[in-house]
């Protein structure tokens, strides 16, 4: 397929206009701030340059909240997933989705992909290939002009009385910078741990790896290898392991069905939107049980991918109940049978936990989750939705007790863990931008009121004449006087 070398260039010339006559960037209006030995803060840093990272920034900046800094630990044009772990062929999401835009249309996918390929392609245009959604990403930084710090690594994250003190780390050099409001984009994983099934904990390693980690699928030709689960992670590294020339892949499944339906798929429209934040508590951990109850359905096009390949084998109703050294090889109980592999890959996904970031140590254990505010009758019944973190209306973090840790309410967490909170807004495709526009107004707004006396001031010294004096000949009477 042949680019349209004109395209790109015609595009991003529309999105200036467009953002001209949107009046962008506008008048920086938020008051400086410096440490008490006179070094400056940050108004807001965000971890992750990832699309969330990216989409916040954006909105950050329309909202004129222009004192940013992002870091990110990959190095550039690797930010996020889609070229790490995520080794799907296409996305879930439909192409037609907006996704980060911002309710602009020229910079919508479908806007970029047309401006190269033209209409004809992007109508036979199927699902997205992942590698073609990161070339999308790493052009909406461009075009947009958004600074993204890489191979920047947060160590810690310390809370003093004026900001937040966070020690990061580039080329093994440390140093501290300062920030006012902080906002966590860090992705499925961000505030989570790898769900390791307790009998192959033993054997991380370079012979049981979650889907998560680099994988060298090349060392797997000839060679059997299980998948443990049947998530679409599970399958898009079942998929890679057949594709690598692996013997044979077993599939471990612990139900005795496989999903066919992803309920939340249904929730995509405004009023689920804009309505779940606002749904009491029980009601928000019901809603969840119900959708993943039913468990989400890998998608078909990667389960064809797998299933094109004589040489995999579905296993059902097959936990994995025990496991042991063979030499090399480890030998597990699986139901009623026995297998001995070379490799185990999981494909698990993760577990919320608001100390799994090493570097929010310091103040993990005064965070609030749903565990510490539903009734102990109810507790079993929601499971592990209760260790996701009691967010506020502005995706800010809570302390346990209402009179401690007030500092929480300046860290934002903008990733998965918002989902019992906020819904599907803050990780996945197809609400992003909405998730983000909530999160920045409720940040421009507490900067407004935090130093509403200096705003006020600034009321109050303002004096740009609309009238010269000069318009009414016999009037001599003005209000303030010329």
């Amino acid at each position: 397929m042949t680019k349209v070398s004109s395209g790109l260039d015609c595009l991003a010339a529309q999105i200036m206009r467009d953002l001209e006559m949107l009046q962008y960037p506008p008048r920086s209006w938020v008051r400086s701030r410096t440490t008490p030995c006179g070094g400056p803060i940050n108004d807001v840093v965000i971890i992750g340059g990832g699309m969330c990272g990216l989409v916040v920034n954006f909105a950050l900046l329309r909202a004129g909240i222009t004192n940013i800094r992002t870091f990110d630990l990959h190095e550039k044009g690797k930010e996020g997933p889609w070229l790490n772990y995520a080794r799907m062929e296409t996305l879930r999401s439909p192409k037609y989705l907006a996704g980060p835009a911002l309710g602009m249309p020229n910079l919508t996918f479908q806007s970029w992909y047309e401006a190269q390929w033209g209409k004809h392609a992007w109508d036979a245009l199927g699902k997205i290939p992942t590698a073609i959604w990161m070339d999308y990403l790493i052009w909406y930084r461009k075009v947009l002009n958004i600074d993204i710090e890489n191979e920047t690594e947060v160590l810690s994250i310390a809370p003093l009385k004026y900001a937040f003190a966070i020690t990061i780390k580039h080329n093994d050099v440390k140093r501290l910078v300062y920030a006012r409001k902080m906002v966590l984009a860090t992705g499925r994983e961000g505030m989570a741990r790898p769900r390791i099934p307790f009998t192959l904990q033993k054997f991380l390693g370079n012979s049981c790896q979650h889907s998560s980690e680099q994988i060298d699928f090349q060392l797997m030709a000839g060679k059997d290898i299980g998948v443990v689960g049947i998530s679409a992670s599970a399958i898009d590294n079942a998929a890679s392991a057949l594709e690598a020339g692996a013997n044979k892949v077993f599939l471990f499944v612990r139900s005795p069905t496989i999903p066919r339906i992803n309920k939340m798929k249904s929730t995509g429209y405004p009023g689920f939107t804009y309505g779940f934040p606002l749904l009491p508590v029980t009601e928000k951990l019901d809603l969840l049980s119900y959708v993943f109850q039913y468990r989400v359905a890998p998608p078909r096009d990667s389960v064809l991918r797998v299933w094109q390949h004589p040489n995999v084998h579905l296993c059902l109703d097959a936990e994995i109940t025990k496991a042991e050294w063979m030499g090399e090889k480890i030998k597990i109980f699986a139901g009623s049978e026995r297998y001995l592999l070379d490799k185990i890959l999981l494909g698990t996904g993760f577990k919320i936990d608001v100390k799994s970031p090493q570097y929010l140590n310091q103040i993990s254990d005064k965070i609030r989750t749903f565990r510490d505010i539903v009734s102990s009758t109810e507790q079993n019944y929601f499971d592990e939705f209760l260790d996701f973190p009691d967010l506020g209306s502005g995706f800010e973090l809570q302390g346990k007790k209402s009179d401690e840790a007030e500092y929480l309410k300046d860290l934002h967490e903008f990733t998965f863990a918002a989902t019992v909170s906020h819904g599907n807004v803050s990780g996945d495709i197809p609400a992003v931008s909405e998730g983000a526009e909530r999160l920045v107004r409720s940040i421009a707004s507490n900067i407004f009121l935090e130093d509403y006396s200096y705003h006020r001031s600034e009321l109050n010294k303002y004096e740009e004449p609309e009238l010269m004096g000069d318009e009414i000949p016999s009037n001599k009477y003005w209000m303030p006087d010329l």
